[in-house]
């Protein structure tokens, strides 16, 4: 058997399990935020990942020149396997769930895991630091 096909028996047998179990697998990239469902079906399905939502509006200044270093990120952690998902949400397409967490600045960055807030970023940080939040939170909530 080649590599190549040794790697899609072992792909397709983790898909198996994961259907077999129910596990959803991880998004590929940058979850943008489509409506109050939408994000309850991401906390609901996601609830043994940790979840990062950066809170934004177009019109933000240090909301965009964080966008880039979120979206690095999300790629550095998918590529080493973290249990970590990515999300963006425009507060001004979607109101109610930015008051509901009592988002009253931008940028500000939820962590959530289990259906609980975790942690509360408010500010732009540069990525290194924002990689050493991260791992923090994920050495908080092991």
């Amino acid at each position: 058997m080649s590599n190549d096909n040794e790697i899609d028996a072992i792909r397709q047998k983790k898909m198996a399990d994961m259907i077999n179990k129910n596990i959803v697998p991880l998004p590929e990239d940058v979850i943008n935020i489509e409506s109050v469902d939408h994000f309850n079906k991401l906390v609901n399905d996601h609830g043994d990942s940790l979840i990062i939502v950066d809170f934004w509006a177009q019109w933000c200044g240090p909301c965009k020149a964080f966008g880039p270093h979120f979206e690095a990120l999300q790629k550095e952690y998918l590529k080493a396997g973290k249990n970590v998902i990515f999300s963006k949400l425009n507060v001004d397409n979607h109101q109610p769930i930015a008051q509901q967490f009592q988002v009253s600045g931008i940028p500000t960055t939820l962590f959530i895991k289990g259906k609980k807030l975790v942690h509360r970023q408010v500010g732009m940080a540069p990525k290194a630091q924002f990689a050493q939040i991260i791992e923090s939170v994920l050495k908080k909530i092991e």
